[in-house]
This record gives C-alpha cells, structure tokens and sequence, in this order.
C-alpha cells in the first residue's frame, strides 16, 4: 500500500505484504570478530601471566634453596672453629683465619647432594677484622642454586 502526499511517497506495510528492505544491514558480524578478538587477546594475556608466575615460583624456590645452601656452609666454618663436641671450652683453635692448617684454610667449597639442596653449593670465606684489639674472624657464605646465590655472613671471636 502506497500513499502519495505531494511529491512524497510513503510505503506501509500490512500484515499480508510487509515492506522488505533490499538491501541488509546489521552490526552482528562485525561484533561477532570483536568479541572472538577480545576473548583471543584477553586468553593470551592470562596464558603470559601464568607463565610469569610459574617462572617467579620456581625462581623463590631457587633462592630459598641457596639461602640454606649458603647457611649450611656457614654452618659447616663454624663447627669446624667451634666443634660441638669441645663445648664450653674450645682448645687449640685457630686464631684467626690465616692460622688453618694447609687443608683447611678458605676459601672451602661445600657441594651438597641432600634432596632439598641436590645442585646446590656453597663457597665459605675467611676474614679476619681487629676491633680494640679483638680478633674477629667473619664467614661469608655464597650459597648458590640453579643460577641464583644468596649470601650469609657471621662474625664471632673468642672471647
């Protein structure tokens, strides 16, 4: 059904003939890739981000390893100046880092094989420092794991 009205024509469409456009158009298509698109950006950011984070875990479980790697072998220098077994009275010790017999003077190289520190190792340094006429002897301990160290450093003297 067709109105004219001066130069303007006017279609209706009844129940029985609706109008029908020719031509289509409609945004379904192009939102459709838009949001395959975000959900493909936001999947790849999520997989990046889990990746990071599993990378960060391992690389804490590293440095805790070489924190006690390093710790073991501070531990290892001062039994042998501090031998448990001579508490409370600790005879014919070095005194100072420079006074080790041949086979036992620093650097010393620890590798351990224990599960917990399989791989790891630490590296013991001596040093003597005098303060009002007190010899401290300072052990640092590079603990190292998988590409990562940590450091511990203990100072004692005799007296």
């Amino acid at each position: 059904m067709s109105i004219r009205h001066g130069n303007i024509r006017v279609r209706c469409g009844t129940a029985k003939s609706p109008v029908r456009s020719i031509r289509q158009r409609g945004i379904g298509l192009p939102a459709a890739i838009f949001v395959i698109t975000l959900l493909a950006v936001i999947t790849a950011a999520i997989y990046q981000l889990l990746g990071q984070n599993a990378q960060m875990y391992q690389e804490q479980i590293n440095l805790t390893r070489a924190f006690y790697a390093a710790e073991s072998g501070a531990g290892f220098a001062m039994n042998s100046l501090f031998a448990p077994e001579d508490y409370p009275v600790f005879p014919e010790q070095p005194a100072s880092c420079v006074d080790w017999d041949a086979g036992q003077r620093f650097p010393r190289l620890y590798e351990f094989t224990v599960d917990g520190l399989n791989r790891c190792s630490a590296t013991v340094s001596c040093e003597d420092v005098a303060v009002s006429s007190v010899i401290y002897s300072t052990f640092t301990s590079v603990g190292k794991c998988d590409g990562v160290s940590r450091i511990v450093q203990i100072r004692t003297s005799y007296d």
